[in-house]
């Protein structure tokens, strides 16, 4: 778990760089494209899953103005090699296995930090409105209330960033809880099988 820490100071960094807040949200967009991908274990297998093309104009234009996002790449496995055609790539061997959980550890982290920065709107109530004979008419529906979203909108990125983090363990903490106890009750089935195999 340790070695896996790396990714989420990278995820950190890129939220708090100096790229716009729509480069960053761009950016965040196609890593989570990628390493959603890459959480199928399906898709995982497939070469054409394992590698991302720089020279690509929408990648290069999606991910060039955050650089923490290769370093991040890199840190889940990718690898950025040249081929003999000149053209740049981050790629996963074929020989390395994806460890499907780390990727979707990452895709949670991902979401997460795209909901960090993605804008919320200041005055709910008047974004459904209606139009009749009668003029404009306000959406009835109730509009529910975030109390977590009103305490985010005044922090700063660097303080969003160890939200993030800390939600990300409080997730991993809840995960390794629940393996264990999934592991626990297949101990308990062993057992009892052995015990009572005839």
């Amino acid at each position: 778990m340790s070695a896996f820490a790396a990714p989420g100071t990278h995820l950190q960094e890129l939220i708090v760089a100096t790229a716009t807040t729509e480069q960053k949200i761009a950016c965040l967009k196609t890593l989570r494209i990628v390493v959603k991908n890459l959480a199928d274990p399906l898709k995982s297998a497939d070469p054409k899953f394992r590698q991302l093309k720089l020279s690509n104009e929408k990648v290069k234009a999606k991910i060039t103005p955050c650089p923490s996002a290769i370093d991040y790449m890199k840190a889940i496995g990718f690898s950025q090699v040249t081929d003999s055609d000149g053209e740049e790539y981050l790629r996963i061997d074929a020989t390395k296995t994806i460890d499907i959980s780390h990727m979707q550890s990452s895709l949670v982290e991902l979401n997460n930090a795209l909901e960090m920065l993605t804008p919320k709107d200041v005055n709910p109530s008047f974004k459904e409105e209606k139009k009749s004979s009668e003029g404009v008419l306000p959406s009835k529906r109730p509009q529910p209330a975030s109390s977590s979203s009103s305490t985010t909108e005044k922090l700063s990125e660097k303080q969003k960033a160890r939200l993030l983090m800390e939600e990300k363990e409080r997730k991993e903490k809840e995960a390794a809880k629940a393996a264990r106890k999934k592991t626990a009750a297949l101990i308990k089935a062993d057992k009892y099988v052995r015990e009572n195999d005839e």
